[in-house]
């Protein structure tokens, strides 16, 4: 291992000799970062990314008001719709008449993030204790994080708890004259409801950041988004350096020497690792200057650094077994960056563009990495909400890995 950290500690110490690495780490990727902040909202406004929900209560009932309401007060980022429009059409209905083939066509073009319905007779079945069941759908990628279904299951658990309650104490005083069931099941029910609004809210936005004035803004935005794009850039650069050790033969002379090859190559690969997380720090530092809000995790926050960072590193072993110039390589290099950072949500959110290009951009590994960044200072996630997105940058970082060492040739 000694001999790992040697060879990364001196590609570290070349790659800080030259005075424009300045320039890529530091310079173009603040003034980036700075003019994409200001485009995405800067430093005003609330910072509060809107979710519209199209909900159909068939119900109307007490309970699925109440429901409906907890929804709201369980993340204030969502609209639910048509009620909430309002006269600034947050609603985007534009006067027309909500119907479920409306909804349905406003999920798939990306107006609104899910269609809830309601059923018929939900309230009257809920506290009898049988089973109901609320419809939720959505064209949301399967395990990444959703605000909105996390919202609903929060709440929903809230009123079953609430309806069993209510359930269990009509039946344990079944024995006693209770003269107005309906009502004695209604006030249980109100009471036990009252105890689960008083526990700590399972889904919710960051209350007392909000209170305090630290809403996230468009930098909170631009610096992950752009730091991310330059992890990429920073770390996939890797195959220039193994194109140049060819040209000057230093895998040929590697065999030959007392260091082997799997040192030399890790050593490589964990100076690029390192430099990645070098300019995720410099990204972030400048996110704090300018006072951009970070949410409350700071270790999921790292989480995703580390898995992004590795994942770029791998996918940069991979290249560097595939191109065989110079001029390949930076042609590679800008090709995978500038496609793979507008397509996974770096430039600008994913929740503003087509259906069919939130697929596809989840294809980049940037996408998990931002999905899992918003989840956290967005939607006030903590470690819980990130494990999805590291999962499967780790496991796109063993692939990548596995394919490169196969194909990874010294001679």
């Amino acid at each position: 291992m000694d001999k790992l950290w040697s060879v990364a500690a001196n590609d570290i110490r070349v790659t800080f000799k030259d005075r424009t690495i300045w320039l890529q780490l530091v310079i173009i990727p603040v003034v980036i970062m700075f003019f994409i902040g200001l485009a995405n909202g800067g430093f005003g406004g609330d910072g509060v990314v809107k979710i519209r929900l199209d909900v159909f209560d068939q119900d109307n009932s007490a309970l699925s008001g109440q429901l409906l309401g907890d929804l709201r007060a369980a993340n204030e980022a969502l609209i639910l719709c048509p009620m909430d429009g309002g006269e600034d059409n947050a609603c985007r209905l534009n006067g027309t008449t909500l119907t479920e083939e409306l909804a349905a066509e406003r999920v798939k073009n990306g107006t609104t993030q899910a269609t809830i319905i309601i059923p018929a007779g939900f309230g009257e079945a809920a506290l009898a204790g049988q089973p109901v069941s609320l419809i939720y759908r959505s064209q949301e990628t399967p395990g990444q994080a959703s605000p909105a279904l996390g919202a609903l299951q929060a709440v929903v658990q809230r009123v079953g708890g609430a309806a069993v309650a209510a359930q269990v104490a009509v039946q344990t005083t079944g024995s006693l004259a209770v003269e107005d069931e309906d009502g004695f099941k209604q006030a249980v029910y109100d009471d036990a409801s009252a105890l689960w609004n008083s526990l700590p809210p399972t889904v919710s936005f960051s209350e007392s950041a909000a209170k305090e004035g630290r809403r996230p803004s468009g930098f909170s935005q631009s610096v992950p988004g752009i730091g991310t794009m330059y992890v990429m850039a920073a770390t996939v650069v890797v195959m220039f350096v193994f194109i140049q050790e060819r040209k000057q033969w230093t895998f040929q002379r590697i065999l030959t020497m007392p260091v082997a090859p799997w040192q030399f190559v890790g050593g490589k690969l964990l100076a690029r690792f390192i430099n990645g997380m070098i300019q995720y720090g410099v990204a972030f530092a400048f996110g704090l200057i300018v006072g951009a809000y970070f949410g409350d995790s700071p270790l999921a926050l790292v989480m995703v650094m580390v898995a992004f960072a590795l994942c770029s590193t791998a996918l940069g072993l991979l290249f560097a077994t595939l191109v065989k110039t110079e001029q390949q390589a930076g042609s590679v290099i800008n090709l995978v960056v500038l496609i793979a950072a507008p397509l996974g949500g770096a430039w600008w959110p994913l929740e503003i563009v087509p259906e069919w290009m939130r697929t596809v951009g989840h294809i980049s590994p940037i996408a998990w990495a931002m999905d899992a960044f918003r989840s956290v200072i967005f939607y006030g996630g903590g470690v819980e909400s990130v494990v999805t997105p590291v999962l499967v940058l780790l496991g796109m970082t063993a692939v990548l890995f596995i394919v490169a060492v196969s194909r990874l040739k010294y001679e």
